[in-house]
């Protein structure tokens, strides 16, 4: 890594890549956390999250609504229940007309 920084800002880092890939990310940033550096990452996926965090915060429209450390939780489980908003938010509206979103 260029410069060899203390503080690494990661935006979204296991989208849209293969297990494999995905694999190498989880043990190349859990080896930048053992040489003691500071990780900042923004993503949506609980699963990495569990792999690589020591502290989630949950973001709501920019509002704070949950900061967690991971070593409170026995298991995935656990953290993915603690980890929701209580309400479905998948939905994803493409703008087209109702008959238009039929399969």
């Amino acid at each position: 890594m260029l410069f060899d920084p203390h503080v690494i800002m990661l935006d979204e880092p296991s989208n849209a890549i293969d297990p494999i890939t995905r694999s190498l990310l989880v043990d190349y940033v859990n080896q930048l956390r053992a040489d003691e550096r500071t990780l900042l990452t923004v993503t949506h996926d609980l699963e990495y999250c569990w792999n690589v965090a020591d502290r989630i915060i949950i973001l709501d429209d920019e509002h704070l609504v949950k900061d967690m450390m991971l070593a409170e939780f026995d298991d995935y489980e656990a953290f993915t229940k603690a980890s929701t908003l209580g309400r479905d938010r998948t939905h994803v509206d493409f703008g087209l007309p109702a008959r238009g979103r039929q399969a």
